[in-house]
């Protein structure tokens, strides 16, 4: 599958939105016995004011989003979000595995973390070479070596 990306513009807003409560509502509800609107639109806003988003395109229509961190010593995939219609597609694996390349070639790590309740984001993470380096209680560090 192929994609591009390009920074999320201020008309990306409510898609954006709107994809963050499709993939997270059920998860959130799994994880924490609650879905809470008002402070999940708060930690949205947050999110959008304060992190650099990147859009994923495919046949010229948004797939999905991420956010990826440059550290010191290693880069953060803050989040990576995709739509239902392109999951299980390959277009995560492609998207992470670019991300990886980035790493690798600035040779650092690649970390992130996952909720417990997305088992199947664990799993592909896993597939991908990440291990888990800590378990909290409700997410699990995982990072790729270089």
């Amino acid at each position: 599958m192929i994609f591009h990306t390009r920074p999320a513009m201020n008309s990306d807003y409510d898609w954006l939105y709107a994809l963050n409560q499709e993939i997270y509502q059920n998860l959130i509800t799994l994880e924490f016995g609650y879905w809470d609107k008002e402070e999940e639109l708060t930690l949205f806003r947050n999110t959008w004011n304060t992190q650099n988003i990147t859009l994923i395109i495919v046949d010229k229509k948004r797939a999905g989003m991420f956010i990826l961190e440059e550290r010191d010593d290693h880069l953060w995939l803050a989040e990576i979000q995709i739509t239902p219609l392109y999951q299980n597609s390959g277009l995560g694996t492609k998207v992470i595995q670019q991300i990886l390349t980035k790493a690798q070639q600035r040779n650092i790590p690649l970390r992130l973390r996952v909720l417990h309740a997305n088992y199947r984001a664990y799993q592909l993470y896993q597939r991908l070479g990440f291990r888990c380096i800590n378990s909290a209680k409700h997410h699990h560090e995982m990072i790729a070596n270089k």
